[in-house]
């Protein structure tokens, strides 16, 4: 129980800094947050993920101000379908960690634009989608690396 609060004290307080730090479409963050959802998908259960998706969340929302604006609910959906996704695809053992994380990536981009099309009414958000999956690439293969630094460390432990 404590190392879950701590999970999601660490990924909400990143989601309130990667606000802050500049990303090339407006708008959009880096998502380094999604790296403990990203964790517990792949070495932990559904429900773990599905709850610090929604824990970070909202706490990060709150935080940051962001609560219940159009990109709350897009990041909160994106989040929830990534945790989704990363941990049913983890149960194939097919892909490594990079790989779910980058299909979780994708997951949370697609989602996003969807909410986002659907709450703005028009569709011309997906032509922003290749440059955020492009970019989104680099933070998935962070999310990977930081995932895996932080197997290690419990293992240590």
């Amino acid at each position: 129980m404590v190392i879950f609060g701590l999970f999601i004290a660490i990924s909400s307080v990143v989601y309130v800094v990667e606000g802050i730090i500049p990303f090339p479409v407006p708008g959009g963050k880096w998502g380094f947050s999604n790296f403990i959802v990203l964790y517990l998908s792949y070495y932990s259960s559904l429900s773990d993920a599905l709850l610090l998706a929604v824990s970070k969340s909202l706490l990060g929302s709150i935080l940051s101000g962001t609560i219940f604006t159009p990109g709350f609910f897009m990041g909160f959906f994106g989040s929830i379908a990534s945790a989704m996704v990363q941990s049913l695809v983890s149960k194939t053992k097919i892909f490594g960690i990079t790989g779910i994380s980058i299909i979780g990536m994708v997951a949370n981009n697609i989602t996003q634009f969807f909410v986002g099309s659907v709450l703005i009414s028009s569709k011309a958000i997906y032509s922003l989608l290749p440059i955020v999956l492009f970019f989104g690439s680099f933070s998935a293969i962070a999310n990977a690396y930081l995932a895996l630094q932080t197997a290690r460390l419990e293992i240590k432990n």
